[in-house]
């Protein structure tokens, strides 16, 4: 066996400290903002908790309980998303790599999500618990990984309603980054909140004052805001832990077809969500996702890393700084194998996202055929692409 190692850059923290690039001129984004205001104003959000329904109200909105419908005026939505902090740090069991989120800095994740995991001996299968934590190990060993997305690739032969605790205890016995809660439901996110003020030694009232874990919310694009999603928002809102609100709009399937239809309907969905974690407990560190793309017209598929793609990374940047928020984005693609496309796809995303101001980029190692899969060969070709992208932003 060859005990020769891969050579790698140092762990450091990165900036980038060039400015954002701007595609959208001002008048264009306020236009993004004011067609966004128009409908959370008119149309609403379709809300299937009762709490939310309730928060809302209290706070002034327009509620049909009918219709599950909740709506809201600009004032509302710019009062609350003004108590949100516009960067925030957040704390691992090993202090030392505490992460610095919003301004010029940049943080690079792990791929989360996937059913299914692929490598080139035992090719594709269904994602287990044994390929969970060597991804793990791979993420603790590679320092251009910053933190562990929610489930590099789900234990599938584990129970649904608890797997989710030997990922967490995967993410704090194999590595010491901070990582992604599942907040489907507000217990799986109570416990990662517990598992990781425990690995810290700390309570987890401590933990409100200095936040060790996040989360995503996936807003249902077009306009859909689940019961489960909600509590799992309310349970990291009220013990201070940051959310990130994630819109899924993808152009011809959950939006309309255009980038600026797509990107008012994204911006709506995130403020919506990001005013929730307001209400429900003012300064809670939030982010502003961008997940905007478009499908493949011919086959509906996903597209990911194309120009539209790139494109609403960098515009998603102008939106978030136009509220003062930190930003997370992805450099996905939607490659079937480890080839050119994976390659040129990643590069054209990453670009997208850097030069776009993300602090977070989602996803950004071992990604595959469209978040169905994580690679391990991709990993690998991923942290070199990282690497690359570190050192262009060495100043």
């Amino acid at each position: 066996r060859s005990t020769a190692k891969i050579n790698q850059l140092p762990q450091r923290s990165v900036a980038n400290p060039y400015s954002p690039m701007e595609l959208a001129n001002s008048d264009q984004i306020e236009k993004l903002h004011k067609s966004s205001m128009r409908i959370l104003s008119e149309l609403g959000i379709r809300v299937m908790s009762s709490r939310v329904i309730d928060i809302f109200e209290g706070a002034g909105a327009i509620v049909d309980r009918g219709r599950f419908n909740v709506r809201m005026d600009e004032s509302l939505v710019m009062e609350a998303i003004g108590k949100a902090p516009s960067q925030f740090s957040l704390t691992p069991r090993n202090p030392k790599k505490r992460l610095s989120i919003g301004g010029k800095n940049i943080c690079f994740g792990l791929v989360a999500g996937p059913p299914n995991v692929h490598d080139r001996i035992n090719g594709r299968r269904v994602g287990n618990l044994t390929d969970y934590e060597n991804f793990i190990r791979l993420s603790h060993h590679f320092n251009a990984i910053d933190i562990i997305g929610n489930q590099v690739v789900s234990p599938m032969e584990l129970p649904a309603n608890n797997r989710h605790l030997d990922t967490y205890f995967a993410n704090l016995s194999l590595s010491d980054l901070s990582f992604h809660c599942t907040a489907i439901g507000r217990s799986r996110a109570m416990d990662g909140i517990n598992m990781m003020a425990i690995s810290r030694g700390i309570s987890v009232e401590d933990m409100r004052q200095d936040p060790g874990v996040i989360t995503i919310i996936s807003v249902n694009s077009p306009r859909l805001f689940d019961d489960a999603m909600a509590e799992g928002l309310l349970a990291m809102a009220e013990y201070g832990q940051p959310v990130t609100v994630t819109p899924f709009t993808l152009m011809g399937a959950m939006t309309p077809v255009t980038l600026a239809a797509a990107l008012a309907q994204q911006n709506a969905e995130a403020l919506f969500g990001i005013t929730l974690t307001q209400l429900v407990n003012p300064g809670t560190p939030v982010m502003y996702g961008g997940f905007t793309s478009n499908v493949d017209m011919l086959s509906g598929a996903p597209a990911f890393g194309t120009p539209e793609n790139t494109k609403a990374n960098i515009i998603t940047g102008q939106l978030a700084r136009r509220y003062d928020l930190p930003y997370r984005s992805s450099n996905a693609n939607a490659s079937n194998a480890v080839d050119l496309q994976a390659a040129y796809e990643t590069g054209m995303s990453t670009w997208g996202a850097v030069m776009g101001g993300s602090n977070m980029v989602y996803h950004a190692a071992g990604w595959l055929e469209g978040g169905l899969t994580a690679s391990y060969e991709k990993f690998i070709l991923d942290i070199e692409i990282i690497q690359n992208m570190t050192e262009f932003l060495r100043p």
